[in-house]
């Protein structure tokens, strides 16, 4: 049954707001403010027998205030699920809260909350005066997930109250916040109160309660504009994190309040965050507290949910960068166009350097500079190849020059390429001299393509109408078969027929999936390992 207040406003409560007034009368002990002013907007106090719904009004004296309570049983109904319980003993439990729920009712949460699945799971709570917020000693906001701890007993309630008033628990957080915070650590010490144009948000502001906020930055990214913060909290304001690392300049990915869903500045990582972000990635990982019985020093971790977890990887995501190499007439060239048959971007060096030696490109503009008119005609023709050809014949000096300006111009476009293919999952470019021109990097994996010596000789003289002197020639300036091979990271095999090679080369697409898949599993096991370091 519903419980009747009536209490006449004396003098020295004149002037008071009904909300203050009806919080003072039950006790501030026992229910909170926002549950007082949602009476008073459902109607059940009346002033003067007249229903009063603005919680603001000021009371005169000698006014008469009416207070109809609810059946606080009908407040608390117990729910199962939706629970995950870390521990659990006679005085407490400590919880891993999920995501997308209160932990109390609230005038603008509809939907059930913490309290209605811990009553389910902890009927001793029923007990407790405070039939809306029984046993909560701290809260997390709605959208963040994480350690709570939960007092069981009054006397646990008092003891953790006090420890929190004292800052004697330990609370840190996770968070994945946009931008490349510069400083590796620092402390946020501003105040904080409500914002006057939006009672929901918390800003910071001159007069308003001390807050302070420690980070350290555990892993960030120059490039896509994402970092990884660890996060003391030596105060317990609302909404803290949230607003200093907004103020900060490096909202909280996900938030929509306090700016946290700006996905430009990530470029083309944007493409799935919405989806993946859809709320605040800032999770509560450990929980340090006195027991209140014991005195025993406690404490609980627990690792970033599945959604924080996939877009810190997705933001860490890298295209497969797959660079085909071997010697003359291997058959590079065709593993190439048969990886852009499968819809592959490829990146051809020698088609590059076609490219710069067209008249007015950066290749021609350095070989003119270099040797003047000699390969570079005066009529605006590309570079002449075949006198180029004929002179590195004669002086093998002339390569070692021709080499040293040119491989540095395909370093670049093969760098432009990288970049422009960065959101795709595989990239393969082939380049006859990677080893040799020095181009090779660990972030690539290199294919090397094996055929017997004959047979290259064979088709290199077939497909490009080369004489024997020029395979042999060429094949004398680059390292050996041999020595190629065993410096890639996969080889492939084409002594054989063309459909043969057609097969194999679906093969080695498949392998280097299963090494994407390989390597996903070995980001996910150190994401894990970072965000838990102590």
């Amino acid at each position: 049954m519903d419980v009747h207040h009536l209490h006449r406003v004396c003098e020295n409560k004149a002037g008071s707001r009904l909300d203050f007034f009806i919080l003072q009368i039950i006790g501030p002990e026992k229910l909170s403010r926002a549950r007082v002013q949602e009476w008073i907007k459902q109607g059940l106090v009346r002033v003067d027998g007249r229903v009063c719904l603005k919680p603001g009004q000021k009371l005169q004296q000698a006014q008469t205030v009416h207070i109809q309570v609810p059946d606080a049983g009908s407040d608390l109904q117990p729910l199962s699920g939706r629970l995950e319980i870390v521990y659990q003993n006679r005085e407490l439990v400590v919880i891993d809260k999920q995501a997308g729920m209160s932990v109390h009712p609230a005038p603008s949460e509809s939907g059930p909350t913490l309290i209605n699945y811990l009553v389910h799971a902890c009927p001793q709570l029923l007990s407790f005066p405070d039939r809306q917020r029984p046993g909560i000693v701290h809260r997390l906001d709605k959208d963040t997930t994480g350690l709570m701890v939960v007092a069981l007993t009054r006397q646990a309630r008092e003891n953790l109250s006090r420890q929190f008033f004292l800052h004697r628990v330990e609370k840190k957080y996770l968070a994945l916040v946009l931008g490349c915070v510069l400083k590796e650590q620092g402390v946020i010490d501003l105040p904080l109160a409500r914002d006057e144009r939006n009672k929901t948000r918390m800003t910071v502001a001159v007069g308003g309660r001390r807050a302070v906020t420690s980070y350290r930055v555990l892993e960030k990214d120059a490039q896509s504009g994402w970092s990884v913060l660890k996060i003391d909290m030596q105060t317990g304001r609302t909404h803290q994190i949230r607003v200093h690392l907004s103020h900060l300049g490096h909202p909280v990915m996900g938030d929509s309040v306090y700016g946290g869903r700006h996905w430009e500045a990530l470029g083309w990582k944007k493409r799935f965050l919405p989806k993946l972000a859809h709320r605040q990635l800032l999770h509560s990982w450990f929980l340090g507290f006195e027991h209140p019985g014991s005195q025993q020093k406690l404490e609980f971790t627990r690792t970033a949910p599945k959604n924080f977890l996939r877009t810190l990887l997705w933001l860490k995501r890298k295209c497969q960068k797959a660079v085909i190499t071997g010697s003359p007439g291997s058959g590079k060239s065709t593993v190439l166009a048969l990886f852009q048959s499968m819809g592959c971007p490829v990146f051809d060096a020698d088609a590059c350097v076609e490219r710069l030696y067209h008249p007015g490109h950066d290749g021609w503009l350095m070989l003119r500079r270099r040797f003047g008119s000699r390969f570079t005609p005066e009529d605006g023709r590309p570079v002449d190849r075949k006198a180029l050809l004929a002179a590195i014949l004669k002086d093998r000096s002339i390569l070692d020059e021709v080499n040293h300006l040119i491989h540095p111009l395909v370093e670049g476009c093969l760098a432009d390429f990288w970049d422009r293919n960065r959101d795709r999952r595989l990239a393969v470019a082939e380049v006859p001299l990677w080893f040799e021109s020095g181009m090779d990097s660990p972030d690539c994996l290199a294919v090397g393509i094996f055929c017997p010596d004959g047979l290259r000789l064979q088709r290199a003289c077939q497909s490009r109408e080369r004489h024997r002197e020029v395979f042999f020639l060429l094949d004398g300036m680059q390292s050996t078969q041999a020595e190629k091979i065993q410096r890639c990271d996969l080889v492939l095999d084409n002594s054989q027929d063309a459909f043969e090679l057609e097969r194999r080369v679906a093969g080695l697409a498949r392998v280097l999936m299963h090494l994407r898949i390989k390597q996903k599993r070995v980001d996910i096991k150190q994401i894990k390992q970072m965000l838990l370091k102590p």
